[in-house]
């Protein structure tokens, strides 16, 4: 039996059963050709109880290290988040603060252009009682209130008898206040009355001998000026206009000289000069008279500017002019009126 199980044992394919742990050259099972014939299987990997105890252990600590990794990261969001939101209270706590700090500003500028409006309506009704309505030239509007009334500028009152004589000149406002002369006028009634001596070239003396080239008067004046025709002149043309429209109305050159260089400078940086030359109403609201020694009273060019600044150009229809012919006793003035 021993020969006979050392003989078989040297057989091929031949596993003893006892040890199961010898490879089977078979590697997929077979018979070992003996008189059972037994059946002997494919050799099947065992593992050690502590070889799987050791293996569980490994992934226990790679889970255990994972978790603790884990936790890690959500205690640094958790802190992030924390501090995120504590940050982002004291921004909203700043700007609950600043928007309150602002509504109160806002409140109190409210306030205080609410004082000014109603100082300004306190004003504006003071001068309602006190002054006068104007008028828009430009519409048919209901007349409106202008604090600043126009004032006739500069009109100067030059004197050209035909031989040298005494003179008087008679000035009378209808409207408006008289705010400066010179040389001082008397009164006579309501009437403003010059005494003087005129040469031909226009030289005036006064009764001390003190010698003038011009009467020169200014007054408030509060008449409605006419604009229902007139001119629309560009500011940087309004020069040349002037110098061509008062020629054609009758002022001589030292006299236009005079007006333009007075008024320029008021007028040729604006966009737009409305422009149109008193006549009726400005003799009914200012009647002049001069009347030489013997009783002879003299021709009269009456030059009177109403004049406004504007943006644009006004459609308005042009003024036409009938010149005037200096023959004899003649007395020219000029002057002007701006609408605010």
């Amino acid at each position: 039996m021993d020969n006979q199980s050392n003989i078989m044992g040297n057989q091929p394919g031949y596993t003893p059963v006892q040890n199961a742990y010898q490879p089977n050259p078979y590697q997929n099972g077979g018979y070992n050709g003996y008189q059972d014939n037994s059946y002997i299987p494919a050799p099947q990997t065992v593992h050690s109880i502590d070889s799987v105890v050791s293996e569980l252990k490994k992934q226990k600590g790679i889970m255990i290290a994972a978790l603790v990794i884990n936790a890690l990261l959500l205690i640094i969001f958790a802190g992030i988040t924390t501090v995120m939101f504590i940050r982002l209270d004291i921004v909203m706590d700043e700007m609950s603060m600043d928007l309150s700090n602002c509504a109160e500003s806002i409140s109190k500028q409210e306030r205080t252009v609410n004082e000014i409006c109603s100082g300004m309506e306190a004003i504006v009704d003071y001068m309602n009682e006190e002054y006068s309505y104007y008028y828009d030239p430009y519409t048919d509007a209901d007349p409106y209130y202008d604090p600043y009334p126009m004032e006739a500028e500069k009109p100067v009152i030059y004197v050209y008898p035909e031989n040298e004589t005494d003179v008087e000149v008679r000035l009378k406002l209808n409207d408006g206040e008289m705010l400066c002369t010179y040389p001082d006028p008397v009164m006579d009634g309501d009437e403003y009355v010059w005494n003087m001596h005129a040469l031909p070239d226009g030289t005036l003396y006064d009764a001390d001998g003190t010698e003038y080239s011009y009467l020169f008067w200014e007054a408030s004046n509060y008449a409605e000026p006419d604009f229902s025709q007139g001119f629309c002149v560009k500011g940087e043309d309004t020069a040349e206009f002037l110098r061509t429209a008062l020629a054609d109305i009758g002022l001589n050159t030292d006299e236009a000289n005079e007006f333009i260089v007075y008024w320029l400078p008021r007028m040729q940086d604006n966009e737009y000069n409305l422009i149109s030359f008193q006549a009726d109403s400005y003799a009914e609201s200012c009647p002049l008279e001069v009347v030489a020694a013997d009783g002879e009273e003299a021709d009269m060019l009456r030059v009177m500017m109403a004049w406004q600044a504007v943006d644009e150009y006004v459609e308005i229809e042009p003024q036409s002019f009938d010149g005037f012919e200096r023959n004899g006793f003649s007395v020219v003035e000029w002057g002007g009126e701006e609408v605010k």
